[in-house]
């Protein structure tokens, strides 16, 4: 049974604007430009080493990309949940998973604070890149400690504060003048010592934390854009209207422009890679 965290309101609301925002780029979340994405989930599954027969819950599974990766390394025998909040993303996941021939994975329309699985039935449990969007992080690594079994590993994925450098520095500072704030001082799990500090709050065991550079060149400052409007980033920009969508687009890659360089424009993608273990009952 699901432990009960508090909702309210404005959490909902949240969740919803989340939700909302996550539809709108399901499409165009696996182009080229964000190929960090799968890099990192092939990662994940070559650090967690899950094997054959093996149980595993992917939290925020989005398009698939780890549960991908897990899927093809429980096999045979072994099965992959995905969850996550946006059907628009959970459809997209389905059909890259029919795409890849892949029948070992099941995909819920499901709150990652509020599982609907039994306790202690998942040898392994990932997360990339999802956690530092939960209205409660400490609860929520508490539940999915739950459904681990004992000595059961989770794995998630945060980016380090220094990722994507100035081209995110740009981005915030240029919406400001257009009265777009971004919130910077939420926690997110931004270095490795805040994410040993919550594994070992909910009650995880042998935690290890380690980053790594998952950066690369993009070719012009288009695949830039790429990435704003098919990512999390892209709910800032839709709060522009017509008129200041079109400015704000043309100055910020002007901007962005200036930071090219013989190889490419540098986009920086520190990784923080942070697992733990449920201890033995």
């Amino acid at each position: 049974m699901a432990s009960q965290t508090r909702s309210t309101p404005l959490i909902e609301k949240q969740k919803q604007a989340i939700t909302r925002n996550f539809n709108l780029v399901a499409s165009g979340y696996d182009n080229p430009a964000q190929r960090y994405f799968p890099m990192c989930a092939d990662r994940m599954a070559e650090y967690l080493k899950p094997k054959p027969g093996n149980r595993v819950l992917d939290i925020a599974t989005g398009t698939g990309m780890v549960a991908t990766a897990m899927a093809q390394a429980v096999l045979p025998g072994g099965r992959v949940q995905g969850i996550d909040l946006s059907s628009g993303m959970l459809d997209k996941a389905f059909e890259n998973l029919t795409k890849l021939g892949l029948n070992n994975i099941d995909l819920h329309e499901m709150d990652a604070e509020k599982l609907d699985f039994k306790s202690n039935y998942f040898d392994y449990a990932s997360c990339g890149f999802g956690i530092f969007f939960l209205s409660d992080m400490h609860a929520s690594l508490k539940e999915w400690l739950r459904v681990l079994k004992p000595n059961g590993r989770l794995m998630f994925t945060t980016f380090e504060a220094s990722a994507f450098g100035k081209l995110i520095t740009i981005f915030i500072e240029q919406l400001a003048e257009f009265d777009v704030v971004i919130d910077t001082s939420k926690e997110r799990l931004s270095n490795m010592q805040a994410c040993e500090s919550y594994l070992e709050q909910a009650g995880y065991t042998d935690i290890q934390i380690h980053s790594e550079q998952l950066g690369y060149h993009l070719k012009k400052e288009d695949e830039w854009w790429e990435i704003i409007m098919n990512s999390a980033l892209r709910g800032f920009v839709t709060q522009l209207d017509v008129m200041q969508f079109a400015q704000f687009r043309s100055r910020h890659l002007d901007e962005i422009r200036k930071l090219m360089t013989d190889q490419g424009i540098w986009l920086d993608v520190n990784v923080i890679f942070s697992t733990g273990k449920k201890p033995t009952e």
